[in-house]
């Protein structure tokens, strides 16, 4: 069984800010023909038999800044106006339905952030052979035996010990969670130790390019490294989690590992039961037809995207046709939420 699983924010935005010009009557569709179209291609390349896509939930940080209280504080929108913001939050609703007719499963939950989600997914599905589908390298510390990880910046798959470039710096692929932890992480706002990147990090420690680290591995060689030079301040804010905000010890390290780490997802009991649901049973036929596809993407303007042909439409629909009989062909049923 090879499942896609995605990230449906980050693909979204994607195709929202990379397809500009794609216009149909006066309103943008390049995010809706984007990340249908990648799908569709995905479906066709790692020859998939299903596709489960996730989405950040209402709220989705607050679990984590219970913890730690200025995670995600700078985020802003990148959306500028009202038109923008109306035309993404359209697109991202019709992207829904779209999902809901071609049998691709989404799951979406209050207080709930996607990566969380695809972590626990990952965690509790030990018979498939999955594909993470996102350019968040908080994701990268799910790579397994089992899961790889497409990243569409690099346009490359990723697999357990690979080394990827990580603010321009070649290290192992699972080392990219360590880093975060200790180097903090500028996107999410979290501090890491005072005037530690990435550079002196591996002066430091040079094994996290090409050996698996652990927190536990760090400190202990950091407890050898100031044996060795008790006066490197470096090694010292080490010891004592020295950061912008002042200093915080063992908390330090109990803080970012907890908001950094996905080994326990930050997820609601009712958003457990529901991916083991979309992990184990099958999805409700009733009122999913491909006329409505064809019509919404008539309406759309997705046709006049497609290649001039007689066949054109039938092609591009056709590995979602393959993927609703392998859909149907699944005899335990589960009711999914419409998004309608």
């Amino acid at each position: 069984m090879s499942v896609l699983l995605v990230d449906g924010d980050n693909l979204l935005t994607i195709g929202f800010y990379g397809l500009k010009n794609h216009f149909y009557k006066g309103k943008h569709i390049g995010a809706i023909y984007h990340f249908v179209n990648t799908l569709r291609r995905s479906f066709e390349t790692y020859h998939l038999d299903k596709i489960v896509v996730f989405w950040d939930g209402e709220n989705g940080s607050h679990s984590r800044r219970k913890y730690y209280s200025q995670y995600k504080e700078n985020r802003k929108s990148r959306l500028r106006s009202d038109e923008e913001i109306n035309s993404y939050q359209y697109q991202k609703q019709r992207v829904k339905q779209y999902l809901e007719e071609i049998f691709v499963r989404q799951g979406e939950f209050e207080f709930c952030e996607a990566d969380d989600c695809i972590a626990f997914y990952t965690q509790n599905s030990p018979n498939e052979n999955k594909i993470i589908y996102s350019g968040d390298g908080d994701l990268t510390q799910l790579v397994s035996e089992r899961t790889q990880i497409y990243n569409p910046s690099h346009q490359k798959i990723y697999k357990k010990n690979d080394t990827i470039v990580y603010n321009h710096e070649e290290i192992l692929i699972e080392n990219v969670t360590l880093v975060k932890m200790l180097c903090g992480d500028p996107s999410d706002n979290i501090a890491g130790i005072k005037n530690m990147g990435i550079k002196r990090l591996i002066t430091l420690f040079p094994e996290i390019k090409n050996l698996p680290l652990t927190l536990e591995d760090i400190r202990n060689k950091t407890n050898i490294l100031f044996e060795e030079d008790k006066n490197n301040w470096l090694i010292k804010n080490l010891l004592t989690g020295v950061t912008k905000h002042g200093v915080f010890g063992e908390e330090f390290y109990e803080v970012n590992k907890k908001i950094v780490s996905l080994d326990e997802p930050f997820l609601t009991d009712e958003a457990k039961e529901f991916i083991d649901l979309l992990i184990n049973e099958s999805l409700d036929q009733e009122g999913r037809s491909y006329k409505n596809v064809m019509r919404m993407m008539r309406d759309d303007g997705i046709f006049n995207l497609l290649p001039k042909s007689d066949d054109g439409f039938v092609e591009f629909l056709n590995p979602f046709l393959r993927l609703t009989r392998k859909e149907k062909n699944k005899k335990k049923v589960i009711k999914i939420k419409n998004y309608d």
